[in-house]
């Protein structure tokens, strides 16, 4: 006679949990295009604020990979989009209908996704209170968000622009603090679009993600799904030429020209001191503005550990060097890890960027030569 009381007791114990996950659950319905067929069940998620950059499980804001079976069954269509040749194109996961990884330097990465949901996930204030929470910041209100609310055009319409920056517990400071994202709603669906990751990082992209919502779009019928692209990579030790002679210059004697290491550098140099020190020479280009100066050169002042400063104090801290026809705008950052000297410039439709770090003392014997090279620097594509 012990079971059936041993059995109700547990039944009363599973009961309880689950009013208690009641109040924790999130249930989401991921859009089709079709009536027909039975409606899809939901897919809950236990933990609706954990997304984080690399498309982790849990985010509710997630989507449909193209091509997945819960995608083929709903009917969801493909997309096209024009993403900056620097983004890198992720391999779709946690349902999302596209995804990219943002590389800065010093480590810093942003996570950039597209993915769809019902209207019914609870509107357009709880979207972005949800985004607000996941970075630790306080609920706004509909008076707030009217208040503050800024809008770009996207091909669903209207898209509300969301950017939210805080920290929460044990978050890295190089790969989360700030979500730049557009909301739009169509007469069913909700459509997100969302960058996280560093801040500086994402203040940087900020006007390549704007572009970038804009050039979403259905693809064509019958286009196939972009594959994932593999960076070709050149054998171990094989210096890589730079690049395809757009940006030409005079090698300082004892810099030597090494594989780029990554797709956003056009260049890489290294220097070696005589006491075994060494530094690197980053040549980098990106589409557009790239932000403005104050964003850059708080980016870099933070990379040397040193505290921001403000639009007032940044004019004493910027010199102009000449390359032949073009002028650039240099840096010189010393802190107490590592001296930092920049120079950029915007040539066409792109912004360069010549960053030299290493230890305060071999870069103060490197700085003549840095200038040399930056005054060899010739742009051989017209403007």
């Amino acid at each position: 006679m012990k079971c059936p009381y041993f059995f109700l007791g547990c039944l009363v114990i599973l009961s309880a949990a689950a009013c208690k996950q009641d109040r924790e659950i999130m249930v989401y319905r991921v859009a089709r295009e079709t009536a027909q067929g039975p409606e899809a069940q939901p897919s809950p998620t236990t933990d609706p604020h954990a997304a984080m950059p690399g498309g982790a499980p849990g985010d509710p804001h997630a989507g449909l990979a193209p091509g997945s079976p819960a995608a083929v069954s709903n009917n969801i269509p493909r997309f096209a989009d024009n993403p900056p040749a620097h983004w890198k194109k992720q391999a779709l996961a946690s349902m999302r209908l596209a995804s990219y990884l943002i590389e800065g330097d010093g480590g810093a990465v942003a996570d950039v996704s597209f993915s769809t949901l019902r209207r019914g996930s609870g509107g357009m204030l709880a979207n972005v209170n949800r985004w607000r929470e996941q970075l630790g910041q306080p609920a706004i209100d509909e008076a707030a968000l009217k208040q503050t609310s800024q809008t770009i055009n996207t091909f669903f319409g209207e898209g509300l622009v969301v950017d939210v920056k805080g920290t929460v517990p044990d978050a890295e400071a190089a790969k989360d603090g700030r979500i730049v994202g557009v909301i739009a709603e169509t007469e069913n669906e909700a459509w997100f679009f969302k960058m996280r990751g560093n801040p500086t990082l994402a203040a940087v992209e900020k006007e390549n993600f704007f572009k970038w919502v804009g050039s979403v779009k259905p693809a064509e019928p019958g286009a196939a799904p972009a594959a994932v692209a593999v960076p070709a990579v050149p054998p171990a030790g094989a210096p890589r030429p730079a690049a395809d002679g757009t940006v030409t210059w005079k090698l300082p004697d004892g810099w030597k020209l090494a594989p780029a290491a990554g797709s956003m550098r056009y260049a890489t140099l290294n220097i070696s001191g005589a006491d075994g020190t060494t530094a690197e020479l980053a040549v980098t280009h990106f589409p557009g503005e790239v932000g403005g100066d104050l964003e850059k050169v708080n980016y870099w002042r933070d990379q040397a550990a040193l505290k921001p400063v403000d639009a007032a104090g940044l004019a004493p801290l910027i010199t102009k060097l000449t390359a032949g026809p073009q002028s650039l705008s240099t840096i010189d950052i010393t802190g107490p890890k590592l001296r930092l000297i920049a120079a950029w410039t915007r040539h066409g439709p792109d912004t360069w960027f010549f960053k030299l770090t290493g230890p305060d003392p071999l870069l103060a014997a490197e700085k003549a030569r840095f200038t040399a090279f930056i005054d060899s620097v010739r742009f051989n594509q017209p403007e």
